[in-house]
Protein backbone atom coordinates (compact mmCIF):
# COMPACT_ATOMS: atom_id res chain seq x y z
CA UNK A 1 0.00 0.00 0.00
CA UNK A 2 2.89 2.54 1.04
CA UNK A 3 4.83 1.57 -2.23
CA UNK A 4 1.54 2.11 -4.67
CA UNK A 5 0.55 5.31 -3.03
CA UNK A 6 3.74 6.91 -2.85
CA UNK A 7 2.82 9.69 -5.57
CA UNK A 8 -0.33 10.62 -3.45
CA UNK A 9 1.57 10.97 -0.66
CA UNK A 10 4.49 13.16 -2.11
CA UNK A 11 1.80 15.15 -4.13
CA UNK A 12 2.57 18.81 -3.49
CA UNK A 13 -0.94 19.94 -2.95
CA UNK A 14 -2.78 19.02 0.45
CA UNK A 15 -5.55 17.55 -2.11
CA UNK A 16 -8.52 15.37 -0.81
CA UNK A 17 -6.54 12.85 -2.19
CA UNK A 18 -3.43 13.27 -0.58
CA UNK A 19 -5.01 13.50 2.91
CA UNK A 20 -7.08 10.37 1.69
CA UNK A 21 -4.19 8.44 1.69
CA UNK A 22 -2.31 9.54 4.68
CA UNK A 23 -5.38 9.00 7.15
CA UNK A 24 -6.24 5.25 5.86
CA UNK A 25 -2.59 4.46 6.55
CA UNK A 26 -2.57 6.35 10.18
CA UNK A 27 -5.35 4.12 10.36
CA UNK A 28 -4.10 1.47 9.11
CA UNK A 29 -1.20 1.38 11.36
CA UNK A 30 -3.13 2.41 14.36
CA UNK A 31 -5.21 -0.83 13.94
CA UNK A 32 -1.99 -2.69 13.57
CA UNK A 33 -0.09 -1.96 17.03
CA UNK A 34 -3.92 -2.80 18.63
CA UNK A 35 -3.87 -6.30 17.00
CA UNK A 36 0.01 -6.79 17.73
CA UNK A 37 0.19 -5.50 20.81
CA UNK A 38 -0.30 -9.41 22.83
CA UNK A 39 2.88 -11.03 20.63
CA UNK A 40 4.88 -7.26 20.65
CA UNK A 41 3.77 -5.05 23.48
CA UNK A 42 6.72 -2.77 23.76
CA UNK A 43 6.94 -2.47 19.97
CA UNK A 44 2.75 -1.67 19.73
CA UNK A 45 3.09 0.97 22.78
CA UNK A 46 5.94 2.43 20.89
CA UNK A 47 4.01 3.04 17.60
CA UNK A 48 1.06 4.10 19.89
CA UNK A 49 2.58 6.46 21.59
CA UNK A 50 4.39 8.07 18.24
CA UNK A 51 1.21 8.00 16.25
CA UNK A 52 -1.41 8.50 18.87
CA UNK A 53 -0.85 9.90 22.42
CA UNK A 54 1.86 12.29 20.65
CA UNK A 55 -0.75 13.86 18.85
CA UNK A 56 -4.14 13.94 20.97
CA UNK A 57 -2.65 13.60 24.11
CA UNK A 58 -5.09 13.41 26.70
CA UNK A 59 -7.84 12.79 24.40
CA UNK A 60 -6.33 8.97 23.92
CA UNK A 61 -6.16 6.15 25.22
CA UNK A 62 -2.70 6.71 27.48
CA UNK A 63 -1.85 3.61 26.50
CA UNK A 64 -2.47 0.66 23.39
CA UNK A 65 -2.59 -2.16 26.13
CA UNK A 66 -5.64 0.04 27.32
CA UNK A 67 -7.42 -0.56 24.71
CA UNK A 68 -10.29 -3.06 23.02
CA UNK A 69 -8.86 -5.31 20.57
CA UNK A 70 -10.13 -4.76 17.24
CA UNK A 71 -12.81 -6.86 15.49
CA UNK A 72 -13.36 -7.40 11.61
CA UNK A 73 -16.36 -5.97 10.03
CA UNK A 74 -17.51 -8.39 7.32
CA UNK A 75 -19.77 -5.93 5.93
CA UNK A 76 -16.77 -3.67 4.38
CA UNK A 77 -14.88 -6.47 2.47
CA UNK A 78 -15.35 -6.72 -0.97
CA UNK A 79 -14.81 -10.27 -2.44
CA UNK A 80 -14.80 -9.26 -6.14
CA UNK A 81 -12.16 -6.70 -5.23
CA UNK A 82 -10.27 -9.15 -2.77
CA UNK A 83 -9.84 -11.91 -5.54
CA UNK A 84 -8.76 -9.43 -8.09
CA UNK A 85 -6.23 -7.93 -5.92
CA UNK A 86 -4.73 -11.40 -5.58
CA UNK A 87 -4.42 -12.11 -9.39
CA UNK A 88 -2.60 -8.99 -9.23
CA UNK A 89 0.26 -10.01 -6.45
CA UNK A 90 -0.11 -13.67 -8.21
CA UNK A 91 1.01 -12.15 -11.36
CA UNK A 92 3.63 -9.60 -10.14
CA UNK A 93 5.04 -12.56 -8.15
CA UNK A 94 5.42 -14.53 -11.07
CA UNK A 95 6.61 -11.96 -13.63
CA UNK A 96 9.49 -11.23 -10.69
CA UNK A 97 10.50 -15.08 -10.30
CA UNK A 98 10.39 -14.53 -14.62
CA UNK A 99 12.94 -11.83 -14.19
CA UNK A 100 14.81 -13.87 -11.84
CA UNK A 101 15.54 -16.88 -13.55
CA UNK A 102 16.30 -15.17 -16.60
CA UNK A 103 18.68 -12.67 -14.36
CA UNK A 104 16.84 -9.56 -14.98
CA UNK A 105 17.12 -6.73 -13.10
CA UNK A 106 14.27 -5.44 -11.70
CA UNK A 107 15.58 -1.86 -12.46
CA UNK A 108 15.47 -2.80 -16.20
CA UNK A 109 12.44 -2.20 -18.05
CA UNK A 110 10.97 -4.27 -20.25
CA UNK A 111 9.19 -4.04 -23.75
CA UNK A 112 6.04 -6.24 -22.36
CA UNK A 113 4.46 -9.02 -20.44
CA UNK A 114 1.94 -11.68 -21.04
CA UNK A 115 -0.53 -12.70 -19.16
CA UNK A 116 -2.32 -15.92 -19.47
CA UNK A 117 -5.65 -16.66 -17.25
CA UNK A 118 -6.65 -20.08 -16.02
CA UNK A 119 -10.02 -18.15 -15.34
CA UNK A 120 -11.04 -15.32 -17.25
CA UNK A 121 -13.41 -13.83 -15.03
CA UNK A 122 -11.79 -10.76 -14.26
CA UNK A 123 -10.29 -9.94 -17.03
CA UNK A 124 -11.83 -7.28 -18.22
CA UNK A 125 -10.71 -5.57 -14.53
CA UNK A 126 -7.28 -6.58 -15.29
CA UNK A 127 -7.00 -5.28 -18.55
CA UNK A 128 -8.64 -1.80 -17.13
CA UNK A 129 -5.72 -1.94 -14.19
CA UNK A 130 -2.91 -3.20 -16.50
CA UNK A 131 -0.80 0.59 -15.73
CA UNK A 132 -0.85 -1.31 -12.59
CA UNK A 133 0.78 -4.37 -13.23
CA UNK A 134 3.15 -2.86 -15.79
CA UNK A 135 4.71 -0.57 -12.77
CA UNK A 136 4.94 -3.38 -10.55
CA UNK A 137 7.00 -5.05 -13.34
CA UNK A 138 8.30 -2.28 -15.02
CA UNK A 139 7.29 -2.95 -18.55
CA UNK A 140 5.90 -0.68 -21.33
CA UNK A 141 2.89 -3.08 -21.74
CA UNK A 142 0.89 -5.85 -20.67
CA UNK A 143 -1.05 -7.58 -22.80
CA UNK A 144 -3.55 -11.10 -22.03
CA UNK A 145 -3.28 -14.16 -24.53
CA UNK A 146 -5.43 -17.04 -24.71
CA UNK A 147 -2.86 -20.03 -24.29
CA UNK A 148 0.73 -19.69 -23.50
CA UNK A 149 1.88 -22.12 -26.19
CA UNK A 150 3.48 -19.55 -28.42
CA UNK A 151 5.60 -18.71 -25.46
CA UNK A 152 6.93 -21.75 -23.64
CA UNK A 153 7.06 -25.66 -23.67
CA UNK A 154 5.54 -27.89 -21.64
CA UNK A 155 6.93 -30.74 -19.96
CA UNK A 156 4.57 -33.50 -18.39
CA UNK A 157 5.68 -35.98 -15.61
CA UNK A 158 3.53 -37.79 -13.40
CA UNK A 159 3.77 -37.26 -10.03
CA UNK A 160 5.93 -40.54 -8.51
CA UNK A 161 5.06 -39.92 -5.16
CA UNK A 162 0.92 -39.67 -5.62
CA UNK A 163 0.66 -42.45 -8.21
CA UNK A 164 3.69 -45.02 -7.48
CA UNK A 165 1.44 -46.57 -4.71
CA UNK A 166 -1.58 -46.40 -6.49
CA UNK A 167 -0.14 -47.69 -9.65
CA UNK A 168 2.06 -49.89 -9.16
CA UNK A 169 4.16 -51.31 -12.16
CA UNK A 170 2.07 -49.16 -13.84
CA UNK A 171 3.93 -46.25 -13.49
CA UNK A 172 6.55 -47.28 -15.48
CA UNK A 173 4.48 -47.73 -18.76
CA UNK A 174 2.51 -44.28 -17.78
CA UNK A 175 5.51 -42.02 -18.22
CA UNK A 176 6.33 -43.55 -21.30
CA UNK A 177 2.75 -42.52 -22.44
CA UNK A 178 3.06 -39.29 -20.88
CA UNK A 179 6.69 -38.69 -22.86
CA UNK A 180 4.73 -39.56 -26.09
CA UNK A 181 2.23 -37.36 -25.53
CA UNK A 182 1.48 -33.83 -26.63
CA UNK A 183 2.09 -32.14 -23.40
CA UNK A 184 0.33 -29.20 -24.71
CA UNK A 185 -2.50 -30.98 -25.72
CA UNK A 186 -2.71 -32.78 -21.98
CA UNK A 187 -2.22 -29.35 -20.23
CA UNK A 188 -4.99 -27.54 -22.14
CA UNK A 189 -7.53 -30.82 -21.52
CA UNK A 190 -6.44 -30.34 -18.11
CA UNK A 191 -7.74 -27.25 -17.55
CA UNK A 192 -11.06 -28.00 -20.12
CA UNK A 193 -11.87 -30.58 -18.38
CA UNK A 194 -10.10 -30.65 -14.50
CA UNK A 195 -8.72 -34.46 -15.89
CA UNK A 196 -7.63 -36.58 -18.71
CA UNK A 197 -7.14 -40.12 -19.44
CA UNK A 198 -4.37 -42.00 -20.50
CA UNK A 199 -4.52 -45.59 -22.51
CA UNK A 200 -2.03 -48.08 -21.25
CA UNK A 201 -1.64 -51.79 -22.90
CA UNK A 202 -3.46 -53.21 -19.20
CA UNK A 203 -6.32 -50.19 -19.31
CA UNK A 204 -7.05 -46.58 -18.88
CA UNK A 205 -5.71 -44.52 -16.30
CA UNK A 206 -7.27 -41.39 -15.16
CA UNK A 207 -5.15 -38.32 -13.67
CA UNK A 208 -6.66 -35.48 -12.33
CA UNK A 209 -4.45 -31.48 -11.90
CA UNK A 210 -2.65 -33.27 -8.79
CA UNK A 211 -1.40 -36.24 -10.37
CA UNK A 212 0.57 -34.46 -12.85
CA UNK A 213 3.67 -32.22 -12.14
CA UNK A 214 3.77 -29.53 -15.57
CA UNK A 215 7.01 -27.63 -16.46
CA UNK A 216 6.99 -25.13 -18.94
CA UNK A 217 10.36 -23.56 -20.76
CA UNK A 218 10.18 -20.54 -22.03
CA UNK A 219 11.56 -20.17 -25.83
CA UNK A 220 13.91 -17.72 -27.00
CA UNK A 221 13.14 -14.20 -26.25
CA UNK A 222 11.08 -14.95 -23.69
CA UNK A 223 11.00 -15.48 -19.58
CA UNK A 224 7.76 -17.21 -18.13
CA UNK A 225 6.56 -18.28 -14.76
CA UNK A 226 3.39 -19.91 -13.88
CA UNK A 227 1.34 -19.68 -10.73
CA UNK A 228 -1.79 -21.36 -9.48
CA UNK A 229 -4.05 -19.40 -11.63
CA UNK A 230 -1.66 -17.91 -14.14
CA UNK A 231 1.28 -18.52 -16.97
CA UNK A 232 3.31 -15.16 -16.93
CA UNK A 233 5.81 -14.46 -19.62
CA UNK A 234 8.00 -11.40 -19.70
CA UNK A 235 9.46 -10.22 -23.36
CA UNK A 236 13.47 -9.83 -22.81
CA UNK A 237 14.75 -8.06 -25.31
CA UNK A 238 16.48 -4.87 -24.56
CA UNK A 239 16.18 -1.98 -26.97
CA UNK A 240 18.81 0.69 -26.82
CA UNK A 241 16.09 2.81 -25.55
CA UNK A 242 15.43 0.43 -22.69
CA UNK A 243 18.62 0.29 -21.81
CA UNK A 244 19.03 3.80 -20.98
CA UNK A 245 16.09 3.68 -19.20
CA UNK A 246 17.46 1.14 -16.94
CA UNK A 247 20.48 3.21 -16.37
CA UNK A 248 18.51 5.80 -15.36
CA UNK A 249 16.56 3.92 -12.47
CA UNK A 250 20.24 2.59 -11.82
CA UNK A 251 20.98 6.46 -11.31
CA UNK A 252 17.94 7.01 -8.85
CA UNK A 253 18.96 4.32 -7.08
CA UNK A 254 22.48 5.29 -6.26
CA UNK A 255 21.04 8.88 -5.55
CA UNK A 256 18.26 7.87 -2.92
CA UNK A 257 20.84 5.83 -1.56
CA UNK A 258 23.73 9.20 -1.76
CA UNK A 259 20.86 11.24 -0.13
CA UNK A 260 20.03 8.76 2.83
CA UNK A 261 24.34 8.83 3.44
CA UNK A 262 24.87 12.38 3.22
CA UNK A 263 21.79 12.90 6.30
CA UNK A 264 18.99 14.96 4.06
CA UNK A 265 15.60 14.72 5.01
CA UNK A 266 13.16 13.27 3.03
CA UNK A 267 11.31 16.32 1.40
CA UNK A 268 14.80 18.23 1.33
CA UNK A 269 15.47 19.40 -2.55
CA UNK A 270 19.03 18.39 -3.81
CA UNK A 271 21.76 19.54 -6.43
CA UNK A 272 23.18 16.51 -8.22
CA UNK A 273 26.75 16.02 -9.91
CA UNK A 274 26.82 12.76 -11.68
CA UNK A 275 30.70 12.10 -12.92
CA UNK A 276 31.58 9.37 -14.99
CA UNK A 277 33.92 8.42 -18.29
CA UNK A 278 30.80 5.73 -19.14
CA UNK A 279 29.31 7.35 -22.73
CA UNK A 280 26.34 4.79 -21.66
CA UNK A 281 25.99 6.17 -18.10
CA UNK A 282 25.93 9.92 -19.45
CA UNK A 283 23.49 9.05 -22.11
CA UNK A 284 21.44 7.65 -19.77
CA UNK A 285 21.12 10.91 -17.50
CA UNK A 286 20.80 13.16 -20.42
CA UNK A 287 18.25 11.53 -21.98
CA UNK A 288 15.83 10.61 -18.66
CA UNK A 289 17.00 13.92 -16.28
CA UNK A 290 13.60 14.64 -16.02
CA UNK A 291 12.53 11.69 -14.58
CA UNK A 292 15.76 11.40 -12.29
CA UNK A 293 15.04 14.69 -11.28
CA UNK A 294 11.50 13.98 -10.44
CA UNK A 295 12.40 10.68 -8.44
CA UNK A 296 15.39 11.95 -6.09
CA UNK A 297 14.10 15.74 -5.84
CA UNK A 298 17.12 17.13 -7.52
CA UNK A 299 16.00 20.42 -9.23
CA UNK A 300 19.94 20.90 -10.66
CA UNK A 301 21.62 17.70 -12.61
CA UNK A 302 24.81 18.53 -13.53
CA UNK A 303 27.81 16.20 -14.79
CA UNK A 304 30.41 18.29 -12.73
CA UNK A 305 32.14 17.52 -9.70
CA UNK A 306 29.97 20.02 -6.68
CA UNK A 307 32.38 22.49 -4.86
CA UNK A 308 31.93 21.69 -0.54
CA UNK A 309 29.96 17.73 -1.01
CA UNK A 310 31.29 14.68 -0.24
CA UNK A 311 31.89 12.48 -3.17
CA UNK A 312 30.17 8.87 -3.52
CA UNK A 313 31.81 6.23 -5.62
CA UNK A 314 29.70 3.69 -6.95
CA UNK A 315 28.91 1.09 -9.58
CA UNK A 316 26.28 0.82 -11.41
CA UNK A 317 26.30 -2.44 -13.78
CA UNK A 318 29.47 -2.54 -14.78
CA UNK A 319 30.31 1.38 -14.83
CA UNK A 320 31.88 3.21 -12.25
CA UNK A 321 30.65 6.67 -11.52
CA UNK A 322 30.98 9.13 -8.86
CA UNK A 323 27.84 11.27 -7.11
CA UNK A 324 28.02 14.45 -5.42
CA UNK A 325 24.96 15.84 -3.29
CA UNK A 326 24.60 19.30 -2.25
CA UNK A 327 20.66 20.40 -0.34
CA UNK A 328 19.45 23.33 -1.93
CA UNK A 329 18.58 25.65 0.59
Amino acid sequence: YVRRSRDRFWSGEATVDKRDAHWTLYECLVTTAKLVAPFVPFLAESIWQNLVTGVFGTRAAESVHLCDYPTGDAAVIDTALSARMNLVREIVSQGRAARMGASLKVRQPLAKVEVILADTEHHDWLEAHGALIAEELNVKAVEFAAKADQYVDYTVLPDLKRLGPRLGKRIGPLRKSLGAADPAALVAAMETKGAVTIELDDGPVELDSDDLLVRLQAKPGWAAAQGPSTVVVLSTEITEELLLEGLAREWVHAIQSARKDSGCEYTDRIEVGLVTESAELLAGAAQFADYIGGETLAVGLTHEPLKGTQPVDVKLGEHAATIHVRVVK
